[in-house]
């Protein structure tokens, strides 16, 4: 007996090596052991279950009953794997039910191993659910896995309401049974009833793994829901848990999908291990948002690092030249999968081939390339033709197309609908009704469109022609007022071509106006505030009249404040129409798209803050940026070499500011976000927030303690955030900045220039008292110490650290380029020694990290104005938290990027601005380039 459990130990250490476990078995029957021992016999089936070769297993079961053995409750589970594993086998289903006799014949039935096993082979391998689920009743004992296995098997023949049902009525669930039901939803694309059951899970107190997540997140992708999605990311970061290559690929699919492709870059490049999944999840979502090149550039990163694609990588890679119209590299991906890969395309391969074609207007190639496919087309193949046609309006091939769809899918809608449509659109009007005529007659019926939009982490859905929502009065009369604006401002007529009711033309323009989607803008209008993006996510193609109106009312709703990022979303939407209609160039330039902006350092970020917005909101790359220098201080032009000011000899500079405009190399800038959370104020309060321009009202919301905060909170608090690139500040410099520019307001006629601008600036300085006082907000107060918390997270660190704010200090500034007050760097050049000691770096713009620094009273600000000594230096962070502590001040003077403002403070509670980095960065294009 010694000698049978070292074999079995030496078996079970195999690890599914095939050659390991043939040489242990020849000792086996060479000594005679084997034709002696059944536990030997199931030791070698269980190591070949788990090998590459599971169906090895099936002759020592037949060799275990010819030397008269028996097997034990240990040995079937392992045999019936095995021939789960072993489909091709011939006779593998009835070779399964022949060992359920067996078991029934030697009693093991009884066993749980040996019951769960059986209803894993019926439910699988047999595909005889109902037999499964006899089992399951019948079984003298049952655990979670029992139902587990039946739950998945259910899921896995598209009966979720079966799943469910046997889910609900689990004496007691384990991790692995939430799974498999989140999953089963996920499976069945409805995401919404998966995120209610997870839900649920949290209530009762289950903790996720990795698979319920990764199943939240395709659930999160499906129905376009970004908080929650952000939401499972943050439980990973709050509970420290390692994003594994599954989770990471998931969270990256999520933000793609979600509208926040930059978030699942980020994700991407963060990620310390990366599959071919992994690299073509993130091709797939660059392609989606029509960064095509982009897309293609990282297909051939993977390939250079030695990550070979595989057939699912090539999709990604296609799918990325149609979403961008490359035809040519399309063909040449799709030629060398066999050539350079030995990958034989599959029917999804000639599916993006095909979708490229016809959406290019290559429609006879597109016919061409179906009818010499080594296999029969599909339904989606046919559906990609069928999209070029009526892109095209092509009625000849779409009536070829539909004869062979309808062969495939005679009960589904997709073909007819199409057809009826492009027959609309080409005015056949009779012969769209008899579509829909002879839909009815067969009882095929239309997919209701159905449209998703998520406020405040809760899911609203809404169906065509649906009008029981509880708000539905509010709803319909808010598109009245959307469908008068878009009517009055951009000339809106609606699209009826494709509404095929025999009714009049008024009925028509209402129905059009009840799809789904309008119902949820309209929605979401009502419940959303101005600067809340809104993401609406449809089960089916959007139809003409419905995107256009999108766009429509995207343009009319965002001209409360003209932005300059308006002019680009224009220019590039009017580029976006002629590349559709086949122009080259049009591409070329929308790829290629530069800003030039006249003005100084707050009109410049102002600029490149709408931009970002523009990247954000509508995924449009963010262009790279000029400058001509008309500010007073003009701090971030000397930073890139565009000058001090601009010169008088205007017409010439001009001339050469657009030549460098054009052919000038491009940086990247830091740019970072500033959110103030005060304390919410009453209405009736008189004090008006006199804000600029880059910082905006959030509204309202509960304000989160993280545990750095040391005075009073308050509940609720009013929040505004902005962008800023060169410094934010606090203190005796920002009023200064503050009255001045309120004097230029009231005397615009005295500042007609930047020379005026800096003599102005200079006298009124002194004339408040910058050399002489040494707290200007408040005499009485000697430093910022007692008035201000600061803590900061270092580069790579998740922790807030306190840092003591130096008691002389008057003004906080926290510095991202090195020019400060028209060209100064009070940061000062520090020695490396200097760096070491105090645990610095050398200061870069584009390093993620700002530098914060302190002004003492008005003889120190004043040294450092002339460069005789650097400022006093504080600390390096990657991000910022001040506390302005409640009771201290009336008021606090800000200022980012020459923009200064007077912000109110509380008497009781706190005050709070957090810096941190934007997730993208700004483009500057160098001027002193030659």
């Amino acid at each position: 007996m010694v000698g049978v459990g070292r074999y079995v130990e030496h078996l079970s250490r195999c690890g599914g090596d095939v050659r390991a476990i043939a040489r242990i078995q020849a000792t086996l029957v060479t000594s005679g052991w084997l034709r002696r021992s059944a536990e030997l016999h199931g030791a070698l089936i269980r190591a070949l279950a788990g090998s590459a070769r599971p169906h090895l297993a099936l002759p020592l079961y037949a060799g275990l009953l010819r030397a008269g053995l028996l097997p034990t409750q240990h040995t079937l589970p392992s045999l019936l794997k095995a021939l789960a594993l072993s489909p091709a086998t011939p006779g593998a289903s009835g070779l399964a039910l022949a060992v359920h006799a067996h078991a029934v014949k030697l009693g093991l039935v009884g066993f749980l191993l040996v019951s769960n096993a059986l209803i894993r082979v019926h439910a699988g391998l047999i595909g005889r659910l109902s037999d499964a689920l006899k089992l399951l009743r019948t079984a003298d004992c049952v655990d979670a896995s029992t139902f587990n296995t039946l739950i998945t098997a259910y899921a896995r023949a598209g009966r979720v309401a079966d799943a469910r049902a046997l889910f609900d009525e689990m004496p007691a669930r384990n991790t692995v049974s939430w799974s498999a039901m989140v999953n089963a939803y996920v499976q069945a694309g409805d995401g919404r009833e998966a995120l209610g059951l997870f839900t649920r899970m949290q209530a009762e107190g289950v903790s996720p793994d990795d698979t319920v997540l990764v199943g939240v997140l395709a659930a999160c992708a499906q129905l376009g829901v970004l908080e929650q999605g952000k939401w499972v990311h943050g439980y990973l970061k709050a509970n420290n848990k390692r994003i594994s290559v599954f989770l990471g690929t998931a969270l990256v699919d999520m933000y793609a999908k979600c509208g926040e492709l930059q978030l699942g870059m980020e994700v991407f490049k963060g990620m310390k291990e990366k599959n071919v999944l992994a690299w073509t999840t993130m091709i797939k979502g660059l392609a989606m948002h029509g960064r095509g090149s982009e897309a293609l550039m990282l297909f051939a990163q993977m390939e250079s690092l030695g990550v070979k694609p595989d057939d699912i990588a090539f999709i990604g890679a296609l799918c990325a030249c149609t979403h961008t119209g490359l035809v040519d590299k399309g063909r040449e991906l799709f030629n060398s999968m066999v050539r350079k890969y030995g990958i034989r395309p599959k029917i999804e391969h000639y599916g993006c081939m095909v979708d490229l074609l016809a959406r290019n207007g290559l429609l006879n190639e597109a016919r061409e390339m179906v009818e010499k496919m080594p296999m029969k087309p599909d339904a989606l193949i046919w559906g990609a033709l069928m999209a070029g046609c009526r892109f095209h309006k092509s009625v000849e091939l779409a009536e070829y197309v539909v004869k062979h769809w309808i062969e495939l899918e005679p009960d589904k809608s997709g073909a007819y609908v199409l057809l009826s449509n492009i027959y609309a659109a080409s005015g056949r009007h009779a012969s769209a009704r008899e579509i829909r005529h002879l839909m009815r007659e067969k009882g095929v019926e239309k997919t209701p469109g159905c449209s998703t939009v998520e406020i405040r982490g809760v899911i609203h859905q809404f169906i065509v022609g649906d009008l029981s929502h509880p708000l539905i009065e509010e709803i319909l009369a808010k598109w009245d007022e959307i469908d008068s604006r878009i009517r009055l401002e951009e000339g809106y007529v609606p699209d009826k071509k494709e509404v095929l009711l025999d009714i009049e033309e008024e009925e028509k323009e209402d129905a059009l106006s009840r799809h789904s989607e309008k119902m949820a803008i309209a929605f979401a209008f009502i419940n959303t505030s101005d600067d809340m993006p809104i993401r609406i996510v449809k089960n089916l193609r959007v139809c003409h009249d419905c995107h256009h109106v999108t766009k429509l009312i995207s343009k009319v709703f965002d001209l409360t404040i003209v932005k300059p990022s308006d002019f680009v979303e224009y220019a590039l939407a009017c580029l976006e129409q002629l590349a559709d209609a086949g122009d080259h160039s049009a591409k070329f330039i929308r790829h290629n798209l530069r800003v030039m902006v006249a003005g100084g350092d707050g009109t410049v970020g102002w600029v490149l803050g709408c931009l970002g917005d523009l990247y954000v909101q509508n995924r449009e790359p963010v262009p790279p940026v000029a400058v001509i220098p008309l500010g007073t201080g003009n701090d971030l032009s000397r930073s890139y070499g565009w000058g001090a000011s601009f010169p008088f000899g205007w017409k010439a500079a001009a001339k050469r500011s657009l030549y460098k405009a054009i052919f000038g190399s491009v940086s990247c800038l830091d740019s970072w976000h500033v959110v103030v959370s005060m304390p919410a104020r009453d209405e009736e309060e008189e004090e008006e927030l006199n804000l600029p321009h880059s910082l905006r009202n959030l509204g309202e919301c509960t304000f989160y303690d993280d545990g750095t905060a040391e005075g009073e909170l308050p509940e609720t608090v009013s929040c505004f955030n902005g962008v800023f690139y060169n410094y934010f500040s606090i203190g005796m410099d920002a009023q200064v900045a503050y009255g001045f520019h309120h004097l230029r307001d009231e005397k615009p006629f005295l500042a007609s220039g930047p020379l005026s601008n800096k003599l102005i600036y200079a006298g009124y300085t002194c004339k408040q008292g910058w050399f002489f006082t040494q707290c200007i907000s408040d005499p009485e107060l000697r430093g910022l110490r007692n008035i201000i918390r600061l803590s900061i997270k270092k580069m790579d660190s998740s922790e807030w650290e306190n840092i003591p704010v130096p008691s002389s200090v008057r003004a906080i500034v926290a510095l991202n380029l090195h020019n400060y007050a028209s060209g100064r760097n009070p940061w000062g050049n520090l020695k490396p020694e200097y760096l070491e000691k105090r645990g610095f770096v050398e200061a870069q713009s584009d390093d993620g990290l700002l530098e914060i620094f302190g002004l003492k009273q008005g003889w120190h600000a004043s040294l450092v104005m002339v460069e005789l000594i650097s400022a006093k230096h504080i600390a390096q962070a990657a991000a910022i938290r001040l506390e302005i502590k409640g009771g201290q001040w009336r008021d606090a003077y800000m200022q980012m990027d020459g923009e200064p403002w007077k912000q109110p403070l509380n008497p009781e509670y706190s005050t709070f601005v957090d810096i941190k980095k934007v997730p993208y960065p700004s483009l500057i294009i160098n001027g002193g380039d030659r």
